[in-house]
């Protein structure tokens, strides 16, 4: 009897010794890297820290370089991008003033990879949530306007609350469109990578209008 007694500690000590290794597993922090091409502008945030974001300012007209960001975690990340496309002020527009005045388009690209294998684990698609912070100009009309600031309107909706983070219910949002690289019109860093087949280019549905987007997506291992 006693020996059946021993036996049987013995497999429950046994079995909680595997649950801990399992946790200490899958908590187990590892090396990525994020390779980030945007049309303009982009902020990283993985599990809900920021990692990373485009080295030049949103303020740049013209920016189109990519990005590398290294950064520690454990699996499932949660990953979360704000992208922006560059507008001249609050009305929406670029090059005001000039013959091609004009509304603008954003477009980004996210591809991750494990340093150590440099296996691509996670990239853009048109399954990723997607949430609108900012639309310009929601009247098309003003697009040629020699006013465009007063004239041309917008809308602004806030950030919703801890939403990079793992906990945040996305079911409300909407998936993101996939664009092709002609729509977007890449350029320069571009090129810089070779992406994942299945990474594609994505933003809201509206290309030109909306111009700050909130972006995120579950990785697992």
């Amino acid at each position: 009897m006693k020996l059946q007694r021993f036996f049987y500690a013995a497999i429950f000590l046994l079995s909680i010794l595997q649950t801990q290794n399992s946790y200490a597993s899958a908590s187990q922090k590892i090396a990525f890297q994020a390779e980030v091409w945007a049309d303009n502008w982009f902020e990283l945030y993985i599990n809900g820290k920021k990692v990373g974001q485009d080295s030049v300012p949103i303020t740049k007209e013209k920016s189109f370089n990519s990005e590398k960001i290294t950064f520690s975690a454990s699996y499932p990340l949660t990953v979360g991008l704000i992208a922006k496309d560059y507008t001249e002020n609050a009305s929406g527009l670029e090059y005001i003033g000039q013959g091609k005045q004009q509304i603008g388009d954003g477009g980004v690209i996210l591809q991750i990879r494990e340093v150590s294998s440099g296996k691509v684990v996670g990239y853009t698609t048109n399954k990723w949530k997607v949430f609108t912070t900012n639309t310009a100009p929601t009247n098309l009309s003003c697009e040629k306007s020699q006013n465009p600031l007063k004239e041309c309107l917008h809308k602004d909706v806030a950030s919703p609350e801890k939403w990079n983070t793992s906990t945040f219910d996305d079911s409300s949002w909407k998936t993101a469109s996939a664009y092709s690289e002609d729509a977007v019109g890449v350029k320069e860093g571009y090129f810089n990578f070779k992406w994942n087949p299945k990474a594609t280019l994505i933003w809201s549905s509206s290309l030109k209008l909306d111009n700050t987007i909130l972006l995120r997506s579950v990785i697992k291992k």
